[in-house]
């Protein structure tokens, strides 16, 4: 694999950007953006957090996106962590592949890593992202030290088609007005913030139509059963209450796949739970990452479901924490 690294460029101000859309955050940050080549493509990504001696963190997007939309994490998490927030395969500013897939995206992400020379790192997806994630752990397992699944699932149910070949007969602009009007009433919870619904949806218009077809089809296509069952790492699963495309019982169901996971739900969210509730998702992943150093985690926000045992949530909690009970 041949990689090459490109000048770092500074990125726009993005937290100025969301100031002026009403975003609370008023300390401006640098976020550089830089790139590699990588068997002669551009990968680029989105990195924050200046300290050498700081451990990395890998943010990985889900669909139809870009590192653009971990605005509050490169910031929330840089006095912490060396981030970076990779833009996929025909995402923001990375050249596309061939033949999309979730395991030619981890091998996009292993590459960067490797490029980078990050060593063991921190794994942070969200939704499609996640499923990338998974598949890195499973594919390179010492290249990660901890996933952290946003609003992600092994495999997604299946789903009557008759709607998609309904949209297929409309014309393009049509077609794309109700794919961005269904799309947002599906990523956000009706309380979602206006600022995070406008940067969500912004992203998801920015994005190249022939990207979502194919990140649809990667979903529709993927099956991580078996590696999710295989994974070794321990695993924080976090999903919105009032997630709609990926609902907290698939990551219910998720979590009892891997081993070594815990599942949180964040009250009132929705699928862009890190665009809607920011702060709570920073808080979930410096939490694990102090679990993962060795620090007592908390575990007051753990959504307490109805009909959900207390034996079950001490069995689930031990097993996330006390590896040699799982092997």
């Amino acid at each position: 694999m041949r990689t090459s690294l490109a000048p770092a460029k500074r990125a726009p101000r993005l937290s100025s950007v969301l100031w002026h859309r009403g975003c609370s955050c008023r300390d401006p940050m640098t976020i550089d953006r830089r790139s590699i080549d990588l068997d002669g493509r551009r990968v680029s990504y989105l990195t924050a957090g200046g300290s050498a001696a700081a451990p990395v963190i890998l943010l990985i997007h889900g669909s139809g996106v870009s590192a653009g939309y971990w605005i509050h994490q490169l910031r929330g998490l840089a006095d912490r962590f060396r981030v970076t927030a990779i833009d996929l395969p025909g995402h923001g500013k990375s050249d596309p592949i061939p033949r999309a897939s979730v395991e030619e995206y981890a091998e996009t992400v292993a590459g960067l890593l490797e490029a980078l020379h990050t060593g063991p790192v921190l794994v942070v997806g969200h939704s499609l992202g996640g499923a990338v994630a998974m598949a890195l752990a499973a594919r390179r397992p010492g290249t990660v030290t901890g996933l952290v699944l946003v609003a992600s699932c092994a495999k997604l149910p299946r789903v009557d088609a008759t709607r998609e070949r309904w949209l297929a007969c409309l014309p393009g602009p049509l077609r794309r007005v109700l794919f961005l009007w269904t799309a947002q009433k599906l990523l956000f919870s009706a309380a979602a913030p206006s600022h995070a619904v406008s940067l969500g949806m912004q992203e998801l218009r920015s994005c190249r139509a022939e990207t979502v077809v194919e990140d649809v089809h990667a979903a529709q296509a993927m099956d991580l059963t078996r590696q999710a069952r295989a994974l070794e790492v321990p695993t924080l699963i976090l999903c919105g209450s009032r997630d709609r495309l990926t609902p907290p019982a698939l990551s219910e169901h998720l979590s009892g796949l891997i081993p070594r996971s815990g599942l949180h739900i964040i009250e009132g969210a929705g699928h862009m739970v890190l665009l809607e509730a920011p702060e709570r998702v920073n808080q979930e992943i410096l939490g694990f990452a102090a679990s993962l150093g060795g620090e007592p985690p908390s575990f007051s926000v753990v959504w307490e479901r109805r009909g959900r045992s207390l034996v079950r949530r001490l069995l689930d909690w031990t097993r996330a924490r006390v590896p040699f009970l799982t092997s």
